[in-house]
């Protein structure tokens, strides 16, 4: 495995435990994952790792997660809700462009072998760097067709979103875009000619 490749599977991991829910992170894993991808991420990228260490310098206690994220949640971290209309009915939601956007998701999951647990919906962002940090290692073109058009076309309504409530958790967003850039950008996939 390349450094690179370490790199992107250790920050993924870590990015994924941060964006998740405070009482869910086993802090001490956390901790390691951090310490690593912050140490390998620094020996090629300046810039990702001090969007991290900003976020870490300013801890949001789990109530403020809960409000911004969770049970009434002002940001969600369902990428498809910040750009989809939700349906205002149980038959809309047979038919709802979201709906779509999920079932290409799980089609991509699928085709690299991962199935969902149930526990979360396909365009849940902590899911989504999880099985980014899994598939590091690959070389399939439809990894960057996730980052590309599954991903990164869907953060610009949520960084609106974070910036509005002026939280720390824009700084992981930041993180987050670097790493997905960086992961384009350095990448030995092949890309996708679209017809």
């Amino acid at each position: 495995m390349s450094d690179k490749t370490q790199v992107l599977r250790d920050v993924y991991a870590a990015l994924a435990e941060l964006w998740s829910s405070p009482q869910d992170i086993d802090q001490e894993k956390a901790d390691g994952l951090i310490s690593e991808a912050l140490a390998r991420w620094e020996s090629i990228d300046e810039a990702g790792p001090t969007c991290l260490s900003r976020f870490l310098q300013a801890p949001v206690p789990e109530t403020d997660y809960v409000d911004l994220f969770e049970l009434d949640p002002r940001c969600p971290l369902y990428l498809g809700s910040h750009t989809f209309d939700e349906p205002t009915t149980c038959a809309g939601a047979a038919t709802s462009d979201r709906n779509g956007y999920m079932l290409e998701l799980g089609g991509i999951y699928k085709h690299f072998g991962m199935t969902l647990n149930g526990k979360e919906l396909a365009d849940y962002l902590p899911l989504m760097m999880e099985f980014l940090a899994l598939s590091a290692e690959s070389e399939d073109p439809i990894r960057d067709k996730l980052i590309r058009e599954y991903i990164l076309p869907y953060l610009p309504p949520m960084r609106s979103k974070l910036e509005e409530l002026k939280t720390p958790y824009l700084y992981l967003l930041d993180a987050l875009e670097r790493t997905l850039k960086f992961d384009l950008e350095n990448g030995t996939r092949e890309v996708i000619n679209h017809a």
